[in-house]
């Protein structure tokens, strides 16, 4: 009777601990996307755009593909960039991204890189990628370097898209790839 009761309590502190890791598990996966949601905001407003893309009603952040970031994009509206209100915009095709301004790209393997620099030669739009391994196409690449988020900047992607960056974000990016 003993081994029966402590077996049950064995088993019952083990699913008690499995839940208590996999809420810790979504948890930290959840600020990692809180944190990636709040650096988009602010390297926003790192970026020298060109005149023409500033004479709109809205910054508009797109996302191509699914939402990675678990609706923390959310939490942009309702702020500004070059005084202009955010909006946010799901969208499923490469051509729906000229009116943006900021194109999360969610599945950078179905986007092809010699595509994306065609399409950006004719559209300043600012790239965001999950991961170094896509730094050819995104011109900022959010990656985890000692379980922190980091910035991978494509400099080379910027000025083929007509963008720039402040000095001050390039100052906190952890790998900078430059023209050559």
């Amino acid at each position: 009777m003993a081994n029966g009761w402590h077996q049950k309590w064995l088993m019952s502190l083990m699913i008690v601990l499995f839940a208590c890791l996999q809420a810790t598990s979504v948890h930290a996966e959840l600020k990692t996307h809180q944190i990636k949601a709040a650096y988009l905001y602010q390297i926003s407003k790192f970026v020298f755009w060109p005149e023409a893309r500033k004479l709109v009603d809205a910054f508009q952040v797109c996302q191509l593909g699914k939402d990675r970031y678990e609706g923390t994009l959310q939490k942009m509206k309702g702020r500004t960039v070059f005084n202009k209100p955010v909006s946010i915009e799901a969208i499923e095709t490469l051509d729906q991204a000229s009116g943006c301004h900021l194109l999360i790209i969610s599945s950078p393997k179905d986007v092809k890189q010699k595509t994306l620099k065609d399409w950006l030669a004719i559209n300043q739009v600012l790239t965001v990628v999950d991961g170094a391994a896509h730094s050819d196409i995104g011109m900022v690449a959010f990656v985890l370097e000692d379980q922190r988020v980091r910035l991978h900047i494509n400099l080379n992607l910027a000025e083929h898209s007509g963008l720039a960056f402040a000095a001050n974000l390039l100052e906190v990016a952890s790998h900078i790839e430059r023209g050559n």
